[in-house]
């Protein structure tokens, strides 16, 4: 096997230390649910049931409009176990100056047991290693910049090989006009502040729908 880079064998330790038992070798898949739901109601049986494993989901989350509110019910879920095992799960972000403030994550529920962040402007020439382990079973890319039509193909076939959800994340709306054929589902997501009412539009992967939820079904303020 290739040796791992600096950075995926950092991670790595950092799993084997929190969690001695973690078996760390590719081809090791557990049994798992086909979806992962977000907790919140409406929103899960507006997406029937969840998010899709095996594959990518994409939002378009702009900051400063709140959607990564609704991807943090998945981070909960999937790090609590609240519907599913607890399920490892890995924070790659890219951006420049907005970094992830952890302990805001773990204030609303995420469990610092089992999740690692990351920052790497290119995830696959940094952190190839490490997505591509089964152990995560959650993995979101949030927001990279260098991320090629190839990268997308390469991401999509190992989520399906090794039966992981990956999240990818965009800091703009998406539209039909700039397709990505690798995300089996392409989402919206944001705050409508004067009316407080949460929206989600879909715009691949399902008939066109979109949900407007009160903004206190998912009450999480302050995020970005």
């Amino acid at each position: 096997m290739k040796p791992f880079d600096d950075k995926t064998q950092s991670i790595i330790s950092e799993i084997s230390a929190r969690y001695q038992r973690a078996v760390l070798a590719k081809g090791v898949v557990h049994a798992q649910p086909d979806r992962l739901a977000s907790c919140v109601e409406r929103v899960d049986e507006f997406l029937e049931g969840g998010l899709p494993f095996g594959g990518i989901t994409e939002f378009g989350v702009p900051l400063g409009k709140e959607g990564r509110l609704l991807v943090l019910k998945f981070v909960v879920n999937a790090t609590r176990g609240i519907r599913t095992k607890p399920l490892w799960t890995l924070w790659i972000s890219s951006h420049d100056t907005f970094r992830v403030f952890p302990p805001a994550w773990f204030a609303r529920g995420v469990n610092p047991d089992r999740i690692l962040f990351a920052q790497s402007e290119r995830p696959l020439r940094d952190l190839k290693q490490a997505i591509n382990n089964p152990i995560f079973r959650l993995i979101v890319l949030d927001s990279p910049r260098k991320f090629t039509r190839e990268d997308c193909f390469y991401i999509n076939r190992q989520a399906r090989v090794n039966r992981q959800l990956v999240l990818l994340l965009r800091d703009f709306f998406l539209s039909n006009q700039q397709g990505n054929i690798w995300a089996g589902l392409r989402m919206n997501c944001w705050r409508r502040h004067a009316a407080d009412r949460f929206m989600i539009r879909v715009i691949r992967g399902l008939s066109y729908r979109e949900l407007s939820v009160n903004g206190s079904e998912l009450d999480d303020r302050g995020l970005e």
